[in-house]
């Protein structure tokens, strides 16, 4: 039974704050109340580094807007993409009681591409990331690699991930963590679309 519905944007903010992650000056980039902020949908801003990668992203598969990013990394970063391919794919996957879902960036051919824009880079960035459990759903459409296609505006980076080889049980464990997080701050969840009971039409791929 499907008890709860979770996205990558929400389990990297937990696994932040799980793991106390903190900034130059010392201070945490995720606390309890901007993680809870975000369980609840509470509106945010888009930062400026948001708004650029959002903004390279529509140049890079669609040319609106390319003239704000240098011309050599465009053309790196298309070279590397399938001949012919869909955007914001949408994924869904049931893992035990949990309903993963979201959109990936590119899908063609046998590989996911998910665009990444960063102010530093160094390998593996992505290695940990959550978007990588799209894997176990997307494997249904027999795509079994996930490819994170990086660039800082200076260089464009690839990180390859496969489902025959990847260890996806760190991520299975965090995931395992935050629904217990869940449960302990049910009181303080208004959001309550996070908890669910019952999904028609489920990829299920129970790991």
């Amino acid at each position: 039974m499907i008890k709860y519905r979770l996205y990558p944007t929400l389990m990297q903010l937990f696994s932040w704050y799980h793991h106390e992650l903190r900034n130059t000056d010392g201070e945490l980039y995720v606390t309890e109340r901007h993680l809870l902020d975000r369980i609840n949908r509470v509106p945010q801003p888009t930062t400026p580094a948001q708004q650029r990668g959002i903004s390279f992203e529509t140049a890079l598969t669609t040319g609106r807007g390319e003239e704000q990013f240098p011309a050599p990394i465009i053309e790196a970063m298309r070279k590397q993409l399938p001949m012919r391919y869909k955007t914001q794919f949408f994924v869904r996957t049931a893992i035990k009681n949990v309903e993963f879902y979201g959109l990936i960036d590119i899908v063609g051919g046998d590989r996911a591409i998910d665009i990444k824009t960063t102010s530093r880079y160094e390998y593996p960035k992505f290695a940990h990331h959550f978007q990588t459990l799209y894997l176990l759903g997307l494997k249904s459409w027999n795509i079994k690699q996930l490819d994170y296609l990086i660039t800082d505006f200076k260089e464009v980076y690839t990180e390859s991930y496969h489902y025959d080889t990847y260890d996806f049980q760190p991520l299975l464990d965090e995931l395992e963590l935050f629904t217990d997080f869940l449960e302990t701050h049910r009181p303080q969840i208004t959001d309550k679309k996070i908890f669910n009971n019952a999904q028609n039409g489920l990829q299920t791929s129970l790991f």
